[in-house]
């Protein structure tokens, strides 16, 4: 039955679900009036690189985005309403004619797949009208809809046989199913970021090394001074779907990768790309990867540890609107409510992922000229109508990497 700690929670819970959404709405409506007060001509720093008319794209691209977002928060806030404070997910739960196992599986199957369907229109207007009207969508009907397929069968290929392990390993292990279930989903996570760049990626994209007589030479220099392997540099068909262009590091082991988009790479002179590819292969130098895995399983083990304490508290059950006590619903509360609380460490994750670019982009300016890395940037900005200007408080809480501006300056003081 539910008690005093159900209700305070119930309370609490309901706080934050209204207090983030405001607060996301607002720090949404700062970004705009940033936008608007920037919106005909780029900030003095940046007159020499930038067009009006790239600047003013951008802009104009970048407010279209967050006035879609804006809806789709207030979207977001009466699903969440729906699902908990409505009881949409106990009525689900509730639905389900079956027994054991079965029933929390197909649970949170179910749930994901009506997630899923009401997501999709935000997904369609996003690819086919607003990246349309841009001219940055490449991607076809057909295309946008094996994508989705794929996604489908990969996520219950993966997901369906390990809901059925955790479950089984919550029926048989009594208190010890946290701990075993943590180090089943380390094992599969690692499993998975190990064969992403070889097996997953190719699924969806394709991939070939990083080419041109050019290149090898400078390639050759970075990669050997980062530990690294120039048949580890490859060139990914981004251009099949969108025209925006990036690069990344990805895997470790002998699956490790740094992957160049398509569509960047025609943008760029030689010792751009060398600069560019020197700041991800910074990432490696540095090990960010290995500690930020690090901080994640950290994070996961007291995730998995707090469900072992409350898996038989009714309280936190009633608390989030649950009627059931049952290991399904513990694992919905963890996915679908722990975000709402988790939302105010953002900043300190974003100051984090700051941080290592920063220390990358010193590591690119070490091996490389700090100006080939400034125009390789300043491109990418162009290409991707990515505004140079942003609401720091904003900023704080949802940018990974730092401003453009931020990140120019301190590239300069670099300079040889």
């Amino acid at each position: 039955m539910p008690n005093l700690y159900s209700y305070y929670t119930q309370v609490i819970f309901l706080v934050f679900i209204v207090t983030n959404h405001l607060v996301e709405v607002y720090l949404t409506r700062r970004q705009l009036k940033m936008y608007q007060e920037h919106a005909e001509a780029p900030p003095q720093e940046f007159v020499e690189f930038l067009t009006p008319g790239d600047h003013q794209k951008a802009i104009q691209y970048s407010s279209a985005k967050l006035r879609m977002t804006q809806f789709h928060l207030i979207f977001d806030a009466c699903l969440m309403l729906y699902w908990f404070p409505m009881r949409g997910a106990d009525q689900l739960y509730a639905g389900i004619g079956m027994e054991g196992m079965h029933k929390e599986v197909f649970f949170l199957v179910f749930f994901s797949l009506i997630q899923f369907a009401l997501n999709l229109p935000w997904s369609l207007y996003s690819t086919f009208i607003l990246e349309e009207k841009f001219g940055f969508n490449k991607s076809t009907p057909k295309l946008f809809v094996m994508d989705r397929m794929k996604g489908l069968v990969l996520g219950g290929v993966i997901g369906l046989p390990l809901l059925y392990a955790i479950f089984f390993l919550f029926n048989y292990l009594g208190n010890y199913w946290w701990l075993a279930s943590f180090l089943l989903l380390t094992a599969i996570q690692f499993s998975l970021i190990w064969l992403y760049p070889t097996v997953i990626a190719p699924l969806f994209n394709k991939f070939h090394p990083l080419e041109g007589e050019e290149l090898k030479q400078g390639i050759e220099t970075l990669v050997k001074e980062a530990g690294f392997n120039a048949r580890e540099v490859f060139v990914m068909d981004a251009s099949r779907r969108s025209s925006h262009g990036n690069a990344y590091f990805t895997g470790f082991g002998k699956n490790k990768r740094v992957v160049f988009f398509d569509t960047l790479l025609k943008q760029l002179k030689t010792p751009e790309i060398l600069a560019i590819l020197a700041h991800e292969l910074g990432h490696m130098k540095l090990k960010h990867i290995p500690k930020s895995m690090v901080v994640s399983l950290v994070l996961s083990f007291i995730g998995f540890w707090l469900m072992g304490r409350l898996s038989n508290e009714a309280w936190f059950y009633h608390g989030h609107f649950m009627r059931v006590t049952s290991p399904g619903i513990l694992l919905f509360l963890f996915m679908q409510a722990l975000p709402i609380y988790s939302f105010w460490f953002s900043p300190i994750s974003s100051w984090i992922s700051r941080k290592k670019e920063f220390e990358a982009d010193q590591y690119a300016a070490e091996q490389t000229n700090p100006e080939n890395l400034i125009q390789g940037l300043l491109k990418l900005y162009q290409q991707n109508a990515s505004p140079i200007v942003t609401d720091k408080i904003y900023s704080g809480f949802y940018h990974s990497h730092p401003p453009a501006l931020d990140r120019i300056k301190k590239l300069r003081s670099f300079k040889h």
